[in-house]
This record gives C-alpha cells, structure tokens and sequence, in this order.
C-alpha cells in the first residue's frame, strides 16, 4: 500500500499537477479599485464577499470589475388544484473587469439553477429556498475562481 502511494505522488508531482482553485495572491490581476452592482445588489454583493478580491479604492491603474445579477424563482408545475408542487430557482450572473481604460478583459455569464419540490411547512420551505440560494451562489463563485485562474 505504501508504495502505491509514493508511486501516486511521484505521479501527481511530475505531471505539473496544481490544484485547481489555487489563487496566486501575488498578482495584480485580483487586485481591483472599483466594483459595480447592477440588477440584484444582494445576489452581486453575497458573490463579491466571497471572491478573493481585494479593493484598493486610491490605484486608479487597477482594475474594474461590474457584476450584474439576477435571481428567478420560477413555478414549474401545479397540482389539480391550481397549487404549486415544484418549484426552480435560477440566479444569472454575468461579471465583466475592465482596466483602467476601460476596455473589457473578461466578461462572463454564468447560469445556475436548481429545481425543487413545495414543502407544505412554510418555515422549512424558507430556509431551504435560503440554501439553495446559498449554494447556487457557491457554484458561481467557484465557476469565476476557476475562469481566473486559467
């Protein structure tokens, strides 16, 4: 078992391996002097504070970054009734950096959406549409982490 192991990990660092949402905080490319929200400010601003920028107001030779979103909930099917059975939640976020001439670097729009089912308990149904929220936010912030680092 041991030496499949060594085996691996002379594998794993000779091929260049790096990990995947490994960010280089040396670069300037994650330092930014200005950030703008349009559409849903909460969604952009629950993005922003979990991305590893770091806003430096006074360098105006940094970099912008614009971050427009929107969230939908949107009912997907009812019973005989006329009740809502399932529902989808779709957050769309399309976040552009600029530099200081304002010409685009990068833009890119990612769509996260996830289906779910009714729950009769009002309060559970609320916190779970919450962690749905939450993860779709988590899914995007990964998708941008790893559109930067390549």
């Amino acid at each position: 078992m041991k030496k499949i192991f060594i085996l691996f990990l002379f594998f794993v660092t000779a091929c260049g391996y790096q990990p995947l949402y490994k960010i280089n905080n040396n670069s300037n490319f994650f330092k930014i002097s200005n950030v703008e929200f349009k559409g849903d400010t909460e969604i952009g601003n629950k993005v922003y504070s979990k991305l590893p920028f770091q806003l430096i107001k006074n360098d105006e030779q940094l970099n912008k970054i614009i971050f427009e979103s929107f969230k939908e909930i949107i009912e997907t099917s009812k019973n005989s009734k006329g009740q809502v059975t399932s529902y989808r939640t779709k957050i769309t976020l399309e976040f552009t950096l600029k530099n200081k001439n304002d010409e685009i670097i990068n833009r890119k729009k990612i769509v996260k959406d996830y289906s779910y089912n009714t729950d009769e308990n009002k309060f559970k149904f609320k916190q779970f549409q919450n962690k749905v929220e939450r993860d779709l936010i988590d899914e995007i912030v990964e998708d941008i982490i790893t559109n930067f680092n390549y």
